[in-house]
């Protein structure tokens, strides 16, 4: 191995170690000061009668990334949080305890959660400076939707209240919680899911409970006829999916459509071939992510795939990974680029990437400027990803 060779590959050995080693908690990085323990904060949540304010993330995780570097380095954010929250930061791959008890699947994920351990604001995804302060000034409403309990709200509404007190759920917590209140009206009005408040409940909130699937899919003409029936459809067959779910010998999920097959022919339902190749990318993007060459081919198949959530898991995770897997990343651009939009600027966003890692910078950065063009003229900020992984891209 020649000299350059190897002091290369020990630059990019000691990136990638500086990258994993990195914690949010890090002093020079940490101006918020978070503690890692949940107990912990709880006590002195308890203490200082104060909420904690959580941070649920990983580290390959882009937009877990920019929060750390841009909105927990804000000024306001940071005399926010210090002044009145006790915070709370968990790195999932050191805590999955805690990102099971929550249900947290998606990262980040930001939770303001009481002295008692119960959550009740959550939101997911990035957020700017503005959207996070917008999200923690939740808690100084006195409105009983933030402050009375699940059980209490639901002994005061009815058929005729159930909808707007949903939303208003949603408006001063969060839709994880309303989702959780339109669990409880269902069960507890099991008699009436034939009435149009149910119906959208079951439409909105469907989810793995066998119950709600049989209703549904008993009824789904009548659904079909009220709503969106490709969606309704895509979440019957997702559920339908992870119910059948079976595992091997190493406790690995094993990928069987014969339940679902049996299922929709059960009911009559149609288009279960379009059902599938969705099946394939959900399943991929909540287990472990798909690759780009996977990603491309459903996405061909499957018109109606939210390909932006698909590309950028599957880009990413191939770039940022040890893989030893020698990956074609000249056909991989060339498909990318064949699916092309125009008005869309985020597919030029995944073509800096994959150029970049080809060693083309100049290619990299003409999709950079096309895609901010795009985004300028239909009203869009652009951030381009690359600015956060360019330093664990190893080329």
């Amino acid at each position: 191995m020649s000299v350059n060779k190897l002091k290369y590959l020990c630059l990019a050995i000691l990136s990638w170690v500086l990258m994993s080693s990195s914690s949010l908690c890090a002093a020079s990085d940490d101006p918020i000061g978070f503690t890692k323990s949940f107990t912990k904060a709880l006590r002195a949540a308890k203490k200082t009668d104060k909420f904690i304010f959580a941070y649920v993330y990983t580290d390959w995780s882009v937009p877990s990334q920019r929060m750390r570097e841009s909105t927990f380095q804000d000024s306001m954010v940071i005399k926010e949080l210090t002044s009145d929250y006790v915070n709370l930061a968990i790195n999932v791959a050191r805590n999955t305890g805690f990102a099971k008890e929550f249900e947290v699947h998606i990262f980040p994920t930001i939770m303001v959660i009481d002295q008692f351990g119960n959550a009740i604001i959550r939101e997911s995804g990035y957020k700017s400076p503005e959207q996070l302060i917008n999200t923690i000034y939740k808690t100084r409403s006195k409105s009983r939707y933030l402050l009375q309990s699940l059980d209490s709200l639901l002994l005061e509404v009815d058929s005729k209240t159930i909808l707007a007190t949903l939303d208003s759920v949603k408006l001063y917590r969060d839709e994880y919680t309303a989702k959780n209140l339109a669990k409880k009206y269902l069960d507890r009005n099991k008699k009436d899911w034939g009435d149009h408040a149910t119906m959208v409940m079951l439409k909105d909130y469907i989810s793995i409970d066998k119950k709600y699937l049989k209703f549904v899919s008993r009824n789904h003409k009548v659904f079909f006829a009220t709503f969106d029936s490709l969606r309704l459809k895509e979440n019957i067959a997702f559920h339908v999916f992870l119910n059948s779910l079976k595992k091997d010998a190493r406790g690995r999920a094993v990928f069987n459509f014969k339940p679902l097959k049996r299922w929709f022919k059960r009911y009559k339902i149609k288009d279960l071939d379009k059902m599938e190749d969705f099946i394939k990318i959900k399943y991929l993007l909540w287990g472990r992510g798909p690759s780009v060459r996977s990603s491309i081919n459903l996405i061909t198949n499957y018109a109606e795939t939210p390909t932006q959530n698909v590309l950028y898991s599957s880009v990413i995770r191939i770039l940022i990974s040890k893989s030893r897997r020698k990956m074609d990343f000249h056909e991989l651009v060339e498909s990318v680029e064949k699916s092309l939009v125009e008005g869309e600027y985020w597919r030029y966003d995944v073509l800096s990437l994959l150029y970049y890692k080809m060693g083309n910078d100049k290619k990299s950065d003409e999709a950079i400027e096309t895609a901010a063009e795009i985004a300028d003229i239909i009203g869009d900020e652009y951030v381009p990803t690359l600015d956060f992984i360019k330093d664990k891209i190893d080329r």
